[in-house]
């Protein structure tokens, strides 16, 4: 018999080192595309609970003579400067309680408010926050650090990806395209 006849009996380290690589740059690809596709879900349900919140928001307003709910500011009206992102951290925690337990007294707004993802932080306080975690901000005017609503109305906005009020291009807001505004 020939050697060159002979029957093969597995695979040579060449074809077991390809088939490794080709199923590591596809398990990369899915890996990349689930992490895209769970990126862009977090920002769509964000997105929901911001406009659910401008509704609501609106709604409070009709119920008490379009009068605004006094609730502390990320950044105070007469800031030159603004806050480091630990500052505004502590404001936005101080804001979103301030909001959801308006919202919360509120029993019309209540009933609406209540399918809304709230989570208990340590027990005491129900937080309203986006899907990042970061607690969702209620501004009553507009900031030059944060955006402007056409005409001056008041809205809600989150952190975003990042966590970082500052960095706008990933920040959501509930006047953006699409919504119901």
């Amino acid at each position: 018999m020939n050697a060159f006849h002979r029957c093969r009996r597995g695979y040579t380290l060449v074809e077991i080192l390809t088939t490794v690589a080709v199923l590591v740059v596809v398990m990369g690809l899915v890996v990349s595309l689930a992490r895209n596709v769970r990126a862009e879900s977090a920002r769509v349900v964000t997105q929901k609970v911001l406009f659910e919140l401008d509704r609501l928001m609106a709604q409070y307003q009709a119920q008490h003579e379009q009068r605004l709910p006094v609730i502390a500011p990320l950044i105070p009206a007469d800031a030159v400067a603004p806050p480091d992102e630990a500052a505004l951290h502590r404001a936005a925690l101080a804001n979103n309680t301030q909001f959801v337990q308006l919202l919360l007294t509120r029993e019309t707004v209540a009933r609406s408010f209540a399918e809304l993802p709230l989570r208990l932080h340590g027990q005491v306080n129900p937080r309203l926050d986006d899907e990042w975690g970061n607690p969702i901000v209620f501004m009553s005017s507009g900031n030059k650090y944060i955006g402007t609503a056409a005409g001056g109305k008041s809205f809600f906005f989150s952190a975003g990806r990042d966590g970082k009020y500052l960095t706008l291009d990933d920040n959501l807001y509930s006047y953006e395209p699409g919504g119901p505004n």
